[in-house]
């Protein structure tokens, strides 16, 4: 499990550290924030290939999954030093975006339901902190070169650290059921949780797949609109540089609790009332962040609102296996999570449009709080009943 949280710590954090990007990009290239911030509509290429990525891990197994997706990360890494043109910025981006799902969701899903099974929650909030751990660890690395303009060495760390997890994976990563193909009780793992005996074909016919299907797509906004855009929100706030790093890592802080909090309390709970419950702490924060100019009170706010935004990447997981099960659970949370392409996609342009038209993200966050409200509204539609099928 420690490997999965190193590996969704590289995979997440750089998204934490986007914003810290565009002001050396801008100096050296001269783009504008649109066309940086449209580099990020490239994660809707992880949502298209999830599917696909979904059906190979439930065939061959995580650790082959995330070898794939942790080596097109570092070879995304290792040749972004050498763009000249905005195209490679984008090709780049495609190539370290589209197997994103193979190093973080499908993987912490698949192995922590297998090997933790009864206490999945609490386990599940403790892999995925790596997410969080990544937005308090990647700013801070790469934080201090960026700060002076060296975002080529920043993305050479990068490279490199991907390169060591490669290794990491080979080594550790491993499926019971897969090492003993004949252990009942290993193989028994997967039809502990959820419904499992149900048709992949019947999936579309439920009312329940498209409310959560459409749930999805708006919280799914917090990585695309929101979470990358902080950094830039925070410069235009006026937050000294060298403290930006610090703010940034204690929102990642404060993440990793919230996944651990809200993993636990779904045992206690539902995964979807805490899924509901995230949605709603986001909306009130967003609102305290737009209308906050005092220095001194953003150190508070911004925490807060991770505590919240950090919750949602552990229980949307959790919510697919008490649906679901994981019998077939990468193809379906592939499936599921389908509809994220729009939000992934539309998400940095909002963002980039709301910046260049009125210098500020007050726009674009205000409409992905509606949006959270609606998704959360679409959760309470949804009968508790696990078995759905």
């Amino acid at each position: 499990m420690v490997v999965v949280f190193l590996s969704s710590a590289l995979s997440i954090g750089p998204g934490y550290a986007f914003g810290m990007f565009i002001k050396p990009l801008q100096n050296e290239f001269a783009w504008s924030t649109t066309e940086i911030s449209f580099a990020l509509s490239f994660a809707a290429a992880g949502t298209i290939f999830s599917p696909f990525l979904g059906s190979f891990m439930d065939k061959y197994g995580a650790r082959k999954l995330m070898i794939i997706a942790l080596a097109s990360m570092s070879i995304s890494f290792l040749l972004r030093p050498y763009i000249t043109e905005i195209w490679h910025w984008y090709l780049l981006s495609f190539l370290q975006y589209y197997a994103l799902p193979g190093s973080t969701g499908l993987p912490a899903g698949r192995l922590v339901g297998m090997w933790y099974p009864r206490v999945r929650g609490r386990v599940m909030g403790l892999v995925t902190m790596g997410n969080n751990f990544g937005g308090l660890s990647i700013p801070l690395l790469i934080g201090f070169a960026l700060a002076a303009n060296k975002w080529r060495i920043a993305y050479y760390e990068l490279g490199f650290i991907s390169l060591f997890l490669i290794i990491l994976t080979m080594l550790f990563v491993r499926e019971p059921y897969v090492e003993s193909e004949n252990n009942v009780i290993n193989k028994s793992k997967l039809n502990k949780i959820g419904n499992n005996n149900f048709n992949l074909g019947d999936l579309f016919k439920t009312k329940t797949f498209y409310l959560l299907a459409l749930s999805f797509m708006f919280g799914n906004f917090t990585y695309s609109a929101l979470i990358p855009q902080i950094p830039d929100y925070l410069i235009i706030k006026e937050l000294p540089r060298n403290h930006l790093p610090f703010l940034v890592s204690l929102l990642a802080t404060f993440g990793m609790f919230g996944k651990a909090s809200f993993g636990y309390l779904s045992e206690i709970f539902t995964s979807k009332t805490m899924m509901v419950v995230s949605l709603l702490g986001q909306v009130v924060f967003i609102f305290f962040i737009i209308y906050t100019d005092n220095y001194i009170f953003m150190w508070i706010i911004f925490p807060l609102f991770g505590f919240f935004m950090g919750a949602y990447g552990a229980i949307i997981h959790l919510v697919i296996q008490d649906m679901y099960g994981l019998k077939n659970f990468g193809k379906i949370s592939g499936i599921l999570l389908f509809g994220s392409v729009i939000s992934f996609f539309v998400g940095p342009i909002l963002s980039g449009i709301s910046v260049d038209k009125t210098g500020d993200y007050a726009i674009s966050f205000i409409i992905v709080a509606v949006m959270f409200v609606i998704g959360a509204i679409l959760l309470v539609t949804i009968s508790n009943e696990k078995k759905i099928l």
